[in-house]
């Protein structure tokens, strides 16, 4: 994408996918904790990136969390609200990936437009169905740290944005190559789509500062024009291939990581 059509991008409203998981934002993060504090992870799910929100109670039960450090996955307890997520331990420096993994749900619609967490044969009279498979992947540098291979290792989510130097070593109007993997293969023709936190205020809740598709090896040439916390986000559908009634499977995912000047 040329550094025209970016902008123009980023003055365009473009419209989400449709169906809960299209009207929503998911994205994993923390806070940037200083050596030797606990990490405190949030998860983010609503319309307003990167404003937290609490999780719906009924969805809450399909959301696992958890990190990645240098030496493994950490586990994390569920805090208070329920978006917050800490560790026990405390945190060396270095990058750690904090990740969610959301258990695939049913989406139906009716046709007064209310929707159903259960399959379309499941729900009386229900018009569309939809099998979603979120997940979000957040960059955290603790003490500053982006020498780590880390970030750009995957983590075998479904559909997962990898990208290929540590975001924490490019600035504003430097280019950062994503990749996106679908099952662990890289997924040609992606459409990925970014925007940084304050840029809503600029157009609307559904306009990007960045559009584009995958090339034949996933990949995306990504030139972040401002400086901020960033969401990376990619979709694939494919053939619902479930028990019972519903119309695909919709893959989701999000990669969230701070842009320095």
């Amino acid at each position: 994408m040329t550094r025209t059509s970016l902008l123009f991008a980023a003055l365009a409203a473009l419209l989400l996918p449709a169906g809960p998981a299209g009207a929503h934002d998911m994205w994993a993060t923390a806070d940037n904790p200083a050596e030797g504090a606990p990490l405190s992870a949030t998860i983010g799910y609503g319309h307003d990136f990167p404003a937290l929100e609490d999780i719906p109670a009924d969805e809450l039960p399909f959301f696992q969390v958890w990190a990645v450090g240098p030496d493994g996955r950490i586990e994390l307890s569920q805090g208070s609200p329920n978006h917050v997520f800490r560790s026990k331990e405390s945190l060396a420096r270095s990058t750690y990936l904090v990740i969610s993994d959301v258990k695939p749900i049913y989406w139906s619609r009716t046709p007064s437009g209310e929707w159903s967490m259960r399959r379309k044969d499941e729900t009386p009279g229900a018009v569309e169905c939809g099998y979603y498979i979120e997940g979000a992947k957040g960059i955290v540098q603790v003490g500053g740290d982006s020498a780590s291979a880390l970030a750009s290792r995957p983590q075998g989510l479904p559909l997962e944005i990898v990208p290929l130097a540590h975001p924490g070593t490019v600035r504003p109007g430097q280019r950062l190559v994503l990749q996106v993997l679908f099952q662990g293969q890289p997924l040609p023709g992606a459409e990925v789509r970014a925007r940084y936190g304050g840029f809503p205020a600029l157009a609307s809740k559904t306009a990007q500062a960045f559009v584009d598709s995958a090339d034949q090896e996933g990949k995306v040439s990504f030139v972040p024009l401002a400086a901020g916390d960033w969401i990376v986000t990619a979709r694939n559908k494919t053939a619902y291939e479930g028990p019972g009634d519903c119309d695909a499977t919709d893959y989701g995912t999000s990669l969230h990581f701070a842009i320095w000047e």
